[in-house]
């Protein structure tokens, strides 16, 4: 789309956006009234589903707005429900009669200035998420709610969040996935080692680096050797790398592995399996993104060898066997929402840049493992 007719749907959704907070100022959001059980949950992926469909949308048509702005829309009416869509049906009469006439009438002047259909999508989300963004800010359940999550947030939650939201990108931009890879990677390795710094003190700083430097030390002989892996090169991988390998590599064996050690509770044979149900959707990526290149003659899977997802197991359950050893108190804890974050934007991602057999194999392998129940509850 032509930036004036950009600019035009803007201002129709910022005007929507200012609008729509405006009934905040008078409306008095209700403590009584029922809601269905689970509707945050529910009303949580109806908006991550249509933020996925505007992703989709603009992958196949990036000069129509329509889909960014399905994407963002999505993704911010997911963040409200997830919070309080339980407080809101209640008030859902309230909500339609302020927001939707606002976002009509903001959609009304971008598509009038010249802004288009996609100004008339803009601005009803824009109206509808302003109005119940302001109905929350006045309820005290709300609040309520975001001063608990600001009491339990730790440090190493933000930079999982981080790690998470520049991701987002990558299906819309993907000729910046090295540089929004490698910053995704940097952040979940922080994640990790503040996690484990919580609850190991500086020994976190020693227990890492081990980590790293035995996933280091297997991908630099792999990628030589041909052994355990494959036939495999680092050659033309993007950077920064260290001894030919590239960074995010052992960041990705340290930090990856930890999580599923915590999630699986120290289970080693588990966390084994949770390494090749990864690789199993990193392999389709990874090589098409030009990270490393497969040279095995007996290619198994997206040109890698059989005796490659044997060693991701060998690697995945050894790296959780040193992590049980030096550090115990590291089997259970909430870092292993790092994976299940990954067993969902992984084979997304993948979906969107049409590698469905992997996205498909490599979703339905680590959610399997990423869900199982246990017994105890996380900490």
């Amino acid at each position: 789309m032509a930036p004036l007719g950009g600019g035009l749907v803007g201002v129709g959704v910022l005007a929507a956006v200012l609008v729509g907070l405006l009934p905040a100022l008078w409306v008095r959001p209700s403590r009584v009234g029922s809601s269905p059980p689970g509707l945050r949950w529910l009303g949580g992926g109806v908006g991550l589903g249509l933020a996925l469909l505007g992703a989709g949308v603009w992958v196949g048509d990036r000069e129509a707005p329509l889909g960014a702005l399905l994407a963002v829309g999505g993704a911010g009416l997911a963040a409200l429900w997830f919070l309080g869509a339980d407080l809101l049906w209640p008030g859902r009469a309230v909500l339609l009669r302020s927001g939707l006439p606002v976002g009509l009438l903001g959609g009304g002047v971008g598509f009038w200035l010249g802004g288009g259909w996609a100004a008339w999508v803009g601005g009803v989300l824009a109206g509808v998420w302003a109005a119940q963004l302001g109905w929350l800010l006045g309820h005290p359940g709300a609040r309520a709610r975001l001063g608990w999550l600001g009491r339990r947030t730790e440090p190493w939650m933000v930079f999982l969040a981080l790690a998470v939201l520049v991701r987002v990108p990558v299906p819309i931009y993907p000729q910046e996935f090295p540089l929004l890879a490698l910053a995704q990677m940097v952040l979940l390795g922080l994640s990790a080692l503040l996690w484990a710094f919580g609850r190991l003190g500086w020994r976190a700083l020693g227990l890492a680096a081990v980590a790293f430097g035995l996933g280091l030390g297997v991908e630099f002989v792999g990628s030589r050797t041909g052994l355990p892996f494959g036939r495999y090169t680092y050659e033309g991988a993007p950077g920064p790398h260290l001894w030919g390998v590239p960074l995010i590599v052992p960041l990705g064996w340290f930090a990856l592995v930890l999580s599923a050690h915590a999630l699986a509770r120290g289970r080693v044979v588990r966390v084994g399996l949770m390494a090749v149900a990864w690789d199993l959707g990193l392999e389709a990526l990874m090589t098409a993104q030009g990270y490393w290149t497969w040279q095995d003659p007996h290619p198994f899977w997206y040109g890698a060898p059989l005796l490659n997802y044997l060693a991701w197991f060998a690697v995945g359950c050894g790296l959780s066997w040193v992590y049980g050893r030096l550090a115990p108190s590291l089997s259970a804890g909430g870092f292993g929402w790092a994976y299940r974050l990954e067993a969902l934007f992984l084979p997304t991602g993948l979906a969107l840049l049409g590698f469905w057999p992997a996205a498909l194999v490599c979703g339905l392998a680590m959610n399997l493992l990423a869900w199982k129940r246990e017994r105890c509850g996380e900490g």
